[in-house]
């Protein structure tokens, strides 16, 4: 049934500090959110409602008189449902009644709310346990929170959504995971996070606003404003902040950390490499230990990685920076300047090799004490 007789008054409350308010927020959505979303399109209005005070000079400015029913409900309330609410209208306008009195709300006709000098109920209505449970403390707001979980998960795994411990996944409501995706436990999707089928999200995730493309895998890791494509592998504990782009196929290993950068189809970033405010393209390597210096304490600056170019280990690339297309980064150079297609650079001190040096206090003190235990120098 279509409620276009009804207006819908939803009263924020407020109990003060220590207590949840109506912007508590509870799987991506306020406590007041919670309760509007339910009444699917229902013309809906909110109040702010100091908890326990009169009602009346509330909602009657509020009133709309074209339409005969008013209903008020709390913020506190989020696990309220539409089949609920309509189905305590659908009982008022059976019975010819002033108000409605709900477990936790009221319904009333609007022309009797309009000139009452006090609420009284001219019924009770009993519902289920779970619609009007209300959030009036914090142990309240995890009972809560435990309820919807459940529901969010059930509609997901309904929906054909992999869940291997939906005790233990956490999802916002505006989440969206395709149906063919897997989570594994202790991980949370939250914000307008998007999952694509064929997806899978290991273990110990936290997935913020990010989107993961079919074939994707992603284990212990975080990742927040990011996207990965599809058949590319994060993690494990990897950090995607806000901007990264990993291309189809690529792969970002264990303790890396990407801003703001496009990495290339079939790159690979594989181990302990910090990229920041980079661009770069396909097939290339990012050796261990490889830092893309982005900062100069001023401002932020840009590094550009053509086609399959080869970074060594521990590697320090100084932005802003050009490198061509298959160009070939020796291991443990410090590059400040741009470098051509195809091209070797390398940017090492010599090394000075003594042999037979003396001065090794190491192996001296070493010689000394081999026969002298616990002498001055030894371990222990």
């Amino acid at each position: 049934m279509v409620n276009d007789d009804v207006k819908i008054i939803v009263l924020r409350t407020d109990r003060g500090e220590g207590k949840p308010n109506a912007d508590c927020g509870l799987f991506g959505r306020t406590l007041e959110e919670w309760v509007v979303g339910a009444m699917r399109g229902m013309d809906t209005v909110s109040a702010d409602y100091a908890e326990g005070g009169d009602l009346l000079p509330v909602v009657r400015p509020l009133l709309d008189m074209s339409r005969p029913i008013t209903a008020v409900l709390y913020s506190d309330t989020p696990l309220i449902t539409y089949s609920a609410i309509n189905e305590c209208i659908n009982r008022f306008r059976g019975d010819v009644i002033g108000a409605l009195k709900l477990p936790r709300g009221w319904i009333f006709s609007t022309a009797y709310l309009s000139s009452c000098e006090k609420a009284q109920a001219d019924k009770v209505i009993a519902l289920g346990d779970e619609d009007f449970i209300t959030v009036f403390n914090y142990n309240q707001l995890a009972y809560a929170s435990d309820i919807l979980r459940s529901r969010i998960n059930y509609y997901h795994m309904n929906a054909g959504v992999e869940l291997v411990d939906p005790a233990a996944v956490l999802i916002d409501a505006y989440a969206v995971i395709e149906p063919g995706a897997k989570i594994g436990p202790y991980t949370e999707i939250r914000g307008k996070s998007i999952i694509r089928a064929g997806a899978e999200i290991g273990a110990h995730c936290v997935i913020t606003s990010s989107v993961v493309e079919s074939g994707a895998k992603v284990r212990s890791s975080t990742l927040d404003g990011a996207l990965v494509s599809r058949g590319a592998e994060v993690g494990p504990y990897a950090y995607l902040r806000p901007g990264s782009r990993i291309g189809a196929g690529a792969k970002i290993g264990d303790h890396v950390e990407i801003k703001n950068s496009r990495i290339g189809a079939g790159t690979k970033v594989c181990h302990l490499a910090y990229v920041g405010d980079a661009d770069i393209g396909e097939d290339c390597n990012i050796g261990a230990g490889t830092v893309f210096a982005n900062y100069d304490g001023a401002a932020k600056h840009r590094t550009v990685l053509g086609k399959k170019v080869f970074v060594g280990s521990n590697s320090t690339l100084v932005a802003p920076l050009d490198i061509g297309s298959g160009a070939f980064i020796a291991a443990g150079s410090v590059i400040t300047t741009d470098v051509p297609e195809r091209a070797l650079a390398i940017s090492r001190a010599p090394a000075a090799v003594k042999e037979d040096w003396q001065k090794n206090a190491y192996t001296r003190d070493a010689k000394d004490n081999r026969t002298a235990p616990g002498g001055a120098n030894s371990e222990g």
